[in-house]
């Protein structure tokens, strides 16, 4: 009496768990078998069974924010990327992130080996408490590669336009109207890395434009960085957004791996 729904559930829950486990106890001590259980067993087997039900039901409710990571290669459900043998191509949908649902940002692709999986964003990061107007950086997504050398990591992160200019950009302005070379990794390289940028770490940028688009392409030696010493970035800027799309990796990773982790980057499209 007095115990709200919610709570009833969670009691019920610890209460079937602790059932399951005496039962489960029991058999170890007496053999198992049906018919050993007798009417106690079908009791315990009616909580279970309820206690999954409502355990199933609320995971049909969680929302797509909450969603687990999927640890699954994704070569096994992206399409192929053309033009790039063994990479496959994510194209996020109309749901995916917090800012795309809000309408905050348009879509993003790039390209990453089929080997590679898709890792949790928690969302704290993904901006999903302050869409559509956050006034700090987030992460859209983050991949992983496998274990070992042939590995590395991806995330892309969103920074609100006006962290680093305090007029919008026009149609078809890039990048290049937003900030310099320089100034816009100096500004951006902490999201990356979880450190500043000393100007000794960049250790080659080139701006590229592709399809009337300026991309700034940076690699970077940061001994310090807390994401690996080696990281590659690709940075653009389109409306009210600046996107970082960055991989890292440890150095042994980047002398294995360096021309894959340099396609992924170069990959990158807004």
């Amino acid at each position: 009496r007095g115990v709200p729904p919610s709570g009833r559930r969670c009691c019920a829950l610890r209460s079937s768990r602790a059932n399951v486990s005496a039962a489960r106890a029991s058999s170890r001590q007496e053999g198992d078998g049906p018919t050993q259980a007798g009417p106690v067993g079908r009791r315990q087997a009616m909580e279970l069974a309820a206690t999954l039900a409502w355990v199933a039901g609320a995971g049909a409710r969680a929302p797509l924010a909450e969603a687990v990571e999927r640890p699954v290669e994704v070569g096994s459900y992206l399409d192929a990327a053309a033009g790039l043998p063994g990479f496959f191509e994510f194209v996020p949908g109309g749901q995916e992130t917090p800012a795309i649902r809000a309408g905050t940002i348009g879509k993003y692709k790039f390209a990453m080996p089929g080997t590679w999986i898709r890792r949790t964003v928690a969302n704290i990061l993904s901006g999903n408490y302050c869409q559509p107007r956050c006034d700090e950086p987030w992460t859209e997504v983050l991949f992983q590669g496998p274990k070992g050398t042939k590995g590395g990591s991806l995330q892309v992160i969103v920074s609100p336009l006006n962290k680093l200019s305090r007029s919008s950009l026009a149609p078809g302005e890039s990048i290049d109207k937003v900030g310099t070379m320089d100034g816009i990794i100096f500004s951006l390289g902490p999201n990356i890395t979880g450190n500043t940028i000393e100007e000794e770490e960049v250790a080659s940028k080139e701006a590229k434009k592709i399809d009337g688009v300026t991309y700034y392409w940076y690699e970077l030696d940061t001994p310090y960085a807390k994401t690996g010493q080696r990281q590659v970035a690709s940075i653009a800027a389109k409306d009210n957004a600046v996107f970082v799309m960055a991989v890292s990796a440890t150095s042994k990773q980047w002398q294995e791996n360096q021309d894959d982790l340099r396609k992924i980057v170069q990959s990158f499209r807004i």
